[in-house]
C-alpha cells in the first residue's frame, strides 16, 4: 500500500515537472516597470493562499506549505509528507496615451516540499522565483538641429530562490521559524541610442549584466489559540534583515555608426568591466498578519508588509526607489467538508490586494490593485484517510500603474494551476 502511494506521488511529480518544462519555454514577464531595481518581486506562496489575496503571515495548517511565514512549518504532523507545485500563466495589456498592446507568458510559480524531521522539528525545502525582469521599450525624441533620437531599452532574466526552512514550537501556542535561502540568477539589461535621420551620427550601446549568488534569510513567528471549539485564531509576524549580497557585473559601452540586418558595426569601446565584483543591498522589511478560522469550514485573514526599498543599492547605485507597502485580505469557504457531494467539499476562495510599490516615476507613485479567486478540487474521496490532496486553480485580475504624466498602465490576468499532495508516509503498520 505504501509503495502504491509512493508510485502515485512520483507519477504526479513527473507530470508536474513536464508542465513546468513546457511553461518555461515561454517563461518570464513582459512589462516595462520591471526595468527598475531587481525587477518584479514575486510575492510567493502556495496557490491556495495566492487565491486569497496572497495572505499567509497569519495562516497555518498541516496539509499546505506556507513559505510566507516559516513559523507555519511547525503545523506539519509527524506522519506526513506534503508536496506543492504550480505553474502560472500571465496575460498583460500595456496601455499609454500613445499605444495599446498585449503579451502572454508562462512560468514556474513554485515547487515546495514539507516534512517532519522529529516530533519537535519540522522542515521545508523548495524553489521559487525571487524576481523577474522582461521588457522591450522604445521611445523617440525630436531635437532641433539633430532630428529624431531613438532610445531602446531591453531587459531579461531574474533571480531564483532555493530555500531550506525550519520551525519549532518552544511553547504550546507559539512557533518560531526561519528560511535560509540561496539567491542565484542573472539580469541582462541593454540601452541603445540611435539617430534614424542621420547616417553619419555615432550611435551608442550599453550592455549591463549582473549575476547574483549569495545567502538570504527571513524569520517568522506565530501565536495560535483555539478560542472555542473548532474556532482558531493565528497571529503572525515576519522579518528579514538588511543584507548585502555578492554580485558580479559585466559592463560594456560601445559606439557604432550603423547596422545591417540588426548587426551593429562597432567603432570604439567606451567602457568595459568584466566580472566586476560588488554588492546588492536588499533592504530590511517586516510584516504582520492574522487569520480566524472555523475548522474545515471557513477562514478569513489579513496581511500587511513594509519594505525599506529607499535604502536599496546595486553597485553603489540606488535607482531612486522608495519604501513599499503591501496589503492583502482574503478568505476561504468549504460548504461541508464531510459531505458526499463533491461540490460541497470544494474549497472556494476569494481575496483582494493593494500595493504601493517601490517605484515613484515623474513624481507619481506606481500602485497596484488586484482581485483574486480560486478553488481547491479534492483529488480523492474523504473516505480515503481524510485525503487533503487537491488540484488548485486560481485567478488574479489586477492593474498596475497609471496613465497620468505619460506613464504606462498595466492590466493583467494571472492564472495558477497547481497540485498539492498530502500523504501519510511515516506510519508503522501492524498489518499488511
Amino acid at each position: 500500500m505504501w509503495k502504491n502511494r509512493l508510485e502515485r506521488i512520483i507519477i504526479s511529480i513527473i507530470i508536474f515537472f513536464s508542465l513546468v518544462i513546457q511553461a518555461n519555454a515561454q517563461s518570464g514577464v513582459s512589462a516595462p516597470y520591471s526595468a527598475f531595481g531587481l525587477g518584479y518581486l514575486n510575492q510567493n506562496n502556495n496557490a491556495r493562499n495566492m487565491s486569497m489575496g496572497g495572505i499567509g503571515i497569519g495562516t497555518r495548517d498541516y496539509f499546505t506549505i506556507n513559505i510566507k511565514n516559516p513559523a507555519s512549518y511547525s503545523a506539519f504532523d509527524t506522519t506526513s509528507f506534503v508536496f506543492e507545485g504550480a505553474v502560472a500563466g500571465n496575460y498583460l495589456s500595456l496601455k499609454s496615451n500613445d499605444f495599446n498592446e498585449g503579451a502572454s507568458t508562462a512560468s514556474l510559480s513554485h515547487l515546495l516540499f514539507g516534512f517532519p524531521v522529529t516530533k519537535w522539528w519540522k522542515s521545508s525545502i523548495g524553489l521559487v522565483p525571487f524576481s523577474t525582469v522582461g521588457y522591450d521599450v522604445n521611445s523617440t525624441q525630436n531635437k532641433e538641429y539633430i532630428g529624431n533620437i531613438l532610445y531602446s531599452y531591453e531587459g531579461s532574466g531574474g533571480i531564483s530562490r532555493f530555500y531550506w526552512g525550519n520551525a519549532i514550537q518552544p511553547l504550546k501556542n507559539l512557533s518560531i521559524g526561519f528560511n535560509m535561502s540561496y539567491l542565484f540568477g542573472t539580469i541582462d539589461k541593454s540601452q541603445n541610442i540611435t539617430f534614424p535621420d542621420s547616417a553619419y551620427r555615432i550611435n551608442s550601446k550599453i550592455n549591463n549584466q549582473v549575476s547574483v549568488g549569495d545567502l538570504y534569510f527571513d524569520f517568522g513567528i506565530q501565536y495560535f489559540k483555539e478560542l472555542k471549539k473548532n474556532l482558531k485564531l493565528v497571529v503572525g509576524g515576519t522579518y528579514h534583515p538588511k543584507l548585502n549580497i555578492n554580485a558580479k557585473r559585466t559592463y560594456y559601452a560601445r559606439s557604432y555608426l550603423g547596422s545591417v540586418s540588426g548587426v551593429e558595426f562597432f567603432k570604439d569601446t567606451i567602457a568595459y568591466f568584466k566580472d566586476d565584483k560588488g554588492k546588492i543591498t536588499i533592504p530590511e522589511g517586516y510584516g504582520i498578519g492574522f487569520s480566524l478560522a472555523k475548522t474545515d469550514n471557513w477562514l478569513v485573514g489579513f496581511d500587511y508588509q513594509f519594505n525599506k526599498w529607499k535604502s536599496y543599492q546595486s553597485f553603489d547605485i540606488s535607482d531612486s526607489l522608495v519604501n513599499s507597502h503591501n496589503f492583502s485580505a482574503g478568505g476561504q469557504l468549504v460548504p461541508d467538508y464531510k459531505s458526499t457531494s463533491y461540490l460541497n467539499r470544494i474549497d472556494y476562495r476569494l481575496g483582494v490586494k493593494y500595493s504601493m510599490s517601490y517605484l515613484q516615476l515623474r513624481d507619481t507613485r506606481i500602485n497596484g490593485f488586484g482581485i483574486t479567486f480560486g478553488v481547491g478540487l479534492p483529488l480523492r474521496s474523504l473516505a480515503v484517510r481524510g485525503s487533503r490532496s487537491k488540484i488548485n486553480l486560481g485567478v488574479e485580475i489586477g492593474r498596475r500603474g497609471t496613465l497620468d504624466n505619460d506613464l504606462i498602465q498595466e492590466n493583467y490576468i494571472k492564472v495558477y494551476l497547481g497540485v498539492s499532495i498530502y500523504e501519510r508516509w511515516f506510519i508503522k503498520r501492524r498489518y499488511n
